[in-house]
């Protein structure tokens, strides 16, 4: 990775952020404070989504803070989807594993907003994004009939040719049942690509069985409970 390493080696120079309360329209990521409205309408679309958690994504033994991220979800096509699951606590929630395949049907819109914590090179964001990413829409492939992911994800790799995601910048990830996936990158909307298999290799990444960070989707689980309206 060309500029993550030398930003790894300052982890003993990076203090946390103090941790600050949430407010009726703003939650803030617990190790890294960064602010995430309760609720969102993606670039592209008209309907707003609701903030089910946040999370941080870390990078080596140092814990080296990268970005913070959000779910959110359609709340009205969420209700629906995930009838069979209201009434959970959010601990219930965080360790089962047929709510998390539930989402991962993708019956509902759903978006991931990434804020970074800190510069990073544009191509290296591409690089860990495809080395997450490629694997997963090959399983789609083979396994799940949803092929074309590995053409979608050239596309979406070109999305990031920026020189430096900097401190602060956002992404959105957003995807319609249909497969549609919206991306703004840096506030730039990008093209839509229809890939219902990179759509679930997203989402793969952050809620499957092997996420980027455990406690994060966890805590993606944290506000579906009054979501779904049962706790």
């Amino acid at each position: 990775m060309r500029r993550l390493l030398p930003l790894f080696a300052l982890a003993a120079l990076s203090v946390p952020a103090a941790a600050q309360q949430a407010t009726m329209d703003t939650v803030y990521e617990r190790n890294s404070a960064v602010p995430f409205p309760t609720t969102i309408t993606v670039p592209g679309a008209t309907a707003t989504q609701m903030l089910t958690g946040t999370g941080i994504r870390t990078k080596t033994f140092l814990k080296v803070k990268v970005y913070a991220f959000g779910l959110y979800v359609d709340p009205a096509g969420a209700r629906t989807s995930l009838a069979p699951f209201k009434g959970k606590t959010a601990k219930d929630l965080e360790k089962d594993d047929a709510f998390y395949g539930r989402i991962l049907d993708q019956d509902f819109a759903m978006s991931l907003r990434l804020v970074m914590t800190r510069d990073v090179g544009g191509e290296d964001m591409a690089e860990a994004f495809d080395g997450a990413l490629r694997p997963r829409v090959q399983t789609a492939a083979a396994e799940m009939n949803m092929p074309g992911g590995e053409a979608a994800l050239d596309t979406f790799r070109g999305y990031f040719s920026v020189d430096e995601m900097t401190r602060e910048s956002e992404i959105v990830f957003s995807c319609d049942p249909d497969g549609t996936l919206r991306t703004s990158v840096k506030g730039n909307v990008q093209a839509n690509i229809s890939s219902p298999a990179l759509c679930w290799a997203l989402f793969d990444v952050y809620l499957g069985d092997e996420p980027i960070s455990k406690d994060g989707k966890k805590r993606m689980a944290e506000r579906f409970p009054a979501i779904l309206g049962g706790m």
